[in-house]
């Protein structure tokens, strides 16, 4: 298997792993209705698998929905994506891992919509946004990574997260929390293909590595800290925040107009 441990789990109740194709994704009847096939195109080329996008850097595809949970009726949907490139030896950049941020964009709607009006590109630009949503446990998100870097090493990829984390974990005093976090990937294989979920729901993040769930943290720094690393001040994939931003900006700002035309309209 592709993760030999068990489960680390600060928190109960089992989740199981479910990616949906939707029927009709960006259809008139979802939170992205308003968005522009323009925007929908910067989301990767159509994939070879029907109603997905593929990464343009990996070709590696994404489903429109991403299901945490069975039976999940309204999913996250993909807003944003792009990939984590490093520099080898400053020759050339190495493409570690596609990024596929997904969020539940009616909860996203309602918990931002009253704080973020108006044009989608000035809401789009501004980093308050995006920082809204890295604080906020009040509407589902979660980050899907796939390794395209055949030799990535598991300590590689740890290291370079808890880098990340450790100044808002130990300045919580959730030092312990890091090293719960590090010990989810004990046993893991990062081979090429290997799909890394982190989903952030209510207070808890939950890690799947190749659809097995191996962590559940109820650490709300944690969350943040780690939804930061991709959507804060200096992300490591810069075009998956530029599209989640886009996507997410254009919705929000649809449906403040929205309530404009039916206040006038009233």
């Amino acid at each position: 298997s592709i993760c030999s441990t068990e489960s680390h789990e600060a928190t109960q109740g089992q989740l199981s792993f479910k990616l949906r194709v939707a029927s009709q994704p960006f259809s008139s009847a979802g939170p992205w209705a308003s968005i522009s096939s323009s925007l929908i195109s910067q989301l990767g080329k159509a994939g070879a698998t029907p109603k997905t996008r593929a990464e343009k850097d990996t070709g590696i595809e994404y489903p429109f929905e991403f299901c945490a949970k069975s039976g999940q009726s309204h999913c996250p949907q993909l807003a944003g994506l792009g990939v984590r490139a490093k520099r080898l030896l400053g020759i050339k950049n190495i493409n570690v891992y596609a990024l596929g941020v997904y969020v539940d964009g009616t909860g996203a709607k309602k918990a931002l919509g009253h704080k973020f009006k108006g044009d989608a590109a000035a809401l789009a630009a501004n980093q308050a946004l995006y920082d809204e949503v890295v604080a906020s446990d009040s509407f589902e998100k979660t980050l899907r990574l796939v390794i395209s870097f055949g030799h990535l090493k598991r300590s590689q990829f740890v290291d370079a997260l808890e880098e990340r984390l450790a100044p808002a974990l130990k300045q919580a005093g959730e030092a312990g929390t890091l090293d719960a976090f590090r010990a989810q990937f004990d046993g893991c294989d990062f081979a090429r293909g290997t799909e890394i979920a982190f989903t952030h729901s209510g207070k808890t993040l939950v890690t799947k590595v190749g659809g097995k769930k191996v962590g559940a943290l109820t650490s709300p720094v944690l969350a943040h800290a780690l939804f930061d690393i991709y959507l804060g001040r200096d992300p490591v994939a810069p075009a998956a925040k530029t599209t989640f931003g886009e996507t997410l900006a254009a919705t929000l700002a649809s449906a403040s107009t929205e309530v404009a035309l039916g206040g006038a309209q009233g």
